[in-house]
């Protein structure tokens, strides 16, 4: 188990992981949801923030924003690229600020999938609701078990690694060893219980390009983006 979590954490700390996080830009479902759930002159809790991709554009956009991540390295180079923004090494399931001290909380790229085991992942999800203030906003994305079935994206870019692991979309969560990180995937459906039990209530959700539609969220998009509001 120890080991499994391990994996994860030294996958951030590669020269690939540096490579990888070293471009700064928002998804397109991002922009919309930040433009629509956060508020200028609030303050967002930027955890999972890798080397600061979301980080700085929110930071550029008007946000008062805090950047953390597991990840000494990146958290490093992070400070010494963007000075004027703040960053520090924590961890999303220990989260080292007060009760109801942030407007909002974003967890960006699926950063909570890797959390293990899930017993850290829902310390996390408490741990958000612990720190976040009342009706302020939860935005994050998560992989989709059930798109193991049958998603044209895996069919297109993935179509060996989906036929090995298909069979996995009949549970409703399942950590899954994704490009040598072990995954959490659930259904949409068991996501949402597993963060309103932690005292959210569901805003919004939204799949693979920019999708509304339930159907194909719930089965055909390999992610979804949720956003949750403190209750």
């Amino acid at each position: 188990m120890e080991n499994k979590a391990q994996i994860n954490i030294e996958s951030y700390r590669t020269e690939e992981a540096i490579e990888k996080y070293s471009h700064y830009n928002l998804y397109t479902n991002e922009k919309y949801l930040f433009n629509k759930y956060f508020q200028k002159g609030k303050t967002i809790l930027d955890l999972a923030c890798g080397g600061g991709r979301t980080t700085v554009r929110l930071f550029e956009m008007g946000y008062q924003v805090k950047g953390t991540d597991i990840s000494d390295v990146l958290i490093g180079i992070a400070k010494k690229r963007f000075p004027a923004i703040q960053f520090a090494v924590g961890d999303y399931s220990q989260i080292e600020e007060a009760d109801s001290s942030f407007d909002n909380i974003l967890i960006s790229h699926n950063g909570l999938d890797y959390a293990y085991p899930e017993t850290q992942r829902i310390k996390a999800i408490r741990e958000c609701a612990r720190v976040i203030k009342p009706a302020g906003f939860f935005v994050f994305s998560s992989h989709n078990i059930k798109s193991l079935h049958f998603s044209p994206f895996y069919l297109k870019q993935r179509k060996i690694w989906m036929l090995k692991n298909c069979w996995k979309a009949f549970y409703d969560r399942k950590y899954i060893l994704d490009l040598d990180m072990w995954t959490y995937y659930c259904s949409p459906d068991f996501c949402i219980r597993q963060v309103e039990e932690a005292g959210f209530q569901l805003k919004e959700m939204i799949g693979f390009r920019s999708s509304t539609n339930r159907f194909f969220n719930t089965y055909l998009s390999p992610y979804v983006h949720y956003v949750f509001q403190k209750t």
